[in-house]
């Protein structure tokens, strides 16, 4: 993900990379590379906005850091600590914190806040899978980012608002099957990727569901109960470090697509859809396309004063302000990333 933004954004401005791994840097030639730590970058004064896409177990010690330098920080992690917990850190140093800003939460927040800040929408459904062209063996889903992210998905319990009350969910307890336009059958189930949402919107009903080719969820909640994403200490490992692993080795390239689609359930606004395919030409996964260019998307609004704010400073705010959303639209629409808007 990381590399697709870097790349991106070297073409409309000047961009500097940093990674402790050499290996990381390889093949960026369009931009300057710094190996090492991020305490130690060079010039680090002279950024105007960070963008960090990090693991999520150790984004919030470099977002502190770069925060207390006064730095603009867009953060693509999913990390399970709350953003508006550096809040006054950022407002104390004068600079912007845009948390959870990829794809989904990020790119899925901002739809989000237009309808319920700019139509008045009350009752949100988000829908939203990373999936193969077609199923692939053994569990008929690759993932297609952060391995063991994507088993904290099926354990981690899903939080929504019903009625502008917090709920949670067990995504293994709430799968149902649906068709999908042009994908076929597919199950659904309860995620907790709102993210700020579950602070931001004061009232209404909003959820998140992730989708999966039909028959997967019966094999996740298999490996759960038979303890297989269990953290207990078995000897030196647990079974869950053991599973993260087999997981990551599942991983390969293959061509993926990317579903979003933000429904008003109450329709006060249109419903926004997209589905995104594998770019063949550049070698771009899906997910890093929609990832990667909403990431940039963001970044290049904040580097624009399409965004101007302090403090901690999430997605669905965009949603109230017409000319940072449409700067973000277009940036999307010019890299070929169709938005439909149905029944509007």
């Amino acid at each position: 993900m990381g590399r697709v933004i870097a790349l991106d954004l070297s073409r409309r401005t000047e961009v500097l990379v940093a990674d402790k791994d050499p290996e990381s840097l390889s093949g960026l030639k369009a931009v300057k590379t710094f190996s090492g730590n991020f305490r130690e970058i060079p010039d680090l004064e002279k950024a105007e906005v960070i963008v960090t896409a990090l693991p999520s177990e150790v984004a919030r010690d470099v977002v502190e850091f770069l925060l207390k330098q006064g730095k603009n920080v867009v953060d693509i992690s999913f990390t399970d600590y709350d953003p508006f917990e550096l809040d006054k850190l950022a407002k104390a140093n004068g600079c912007l914190y845009l948390p959870h800003a990829g794809f989904a939460p990020g790119l899925s927040n901002i739809l989000a806040g237009k309808l319920y800040y700019g139509h008045g929408s009350r009752n949100i459904e988000i829908l939203v899978a990373g999936l193969q062209d077609k199923p692939m063996p053994p569990m008929g889903y690759i993932p297609t980012f952060n391995a063991s992210s994507v088993i904290d998905e099926y354990t981690r319990p899903a939080r929504y608002m019903e009625n502008g009350s917090l709920k949670e969910a067990d995504p293994l307890d709430s799968v149902e099957t649906m068709e999908l336009e042009g994908v076929g059958a597919v199950e659904s189930f309860y995620s907790d990727g709102l993210s700020t949402i579950l602070q931001t919107f004061k009232e209404g009903s909003i959820i998140e569901k992730t989708l999966r080719y039909k028959g997967h969820m019966e094999k996740m909640r298999f490996l759960n109960d038979m303890g297989y994403f269990s953290s207990e200490k078995i000897g030196n490992s647990s079974a869950r470090e053991i599973s993260d692993e087999l997981f990551r080795r599942t991983v390969r390239d293959v061509p993926d697509m990317s579903i979003l689609k933000v429904i008003p359930k109450d329709r006060r606004g249109p419903e926004y859809s997209i589905i995104d395919h594998y770019d063949r030409k550049n070698g771009i996964s899906s997910m890093g396309r929609m990832t990667g260019f909403s990431a940039a998307a963001m970044t290049m609004a904040v580097i624009k004063s399409k965004i101007h704010a302090t403090g901690t400073f999430p997605a669905e705010w965009i949603g109230k302000d017409d000319t940072a959303f449409s700067f973000i639209m277009e940036y999307l629409k010019e890299h070929s990333i169709d938005i439909r808007l149905i029944n509007h």
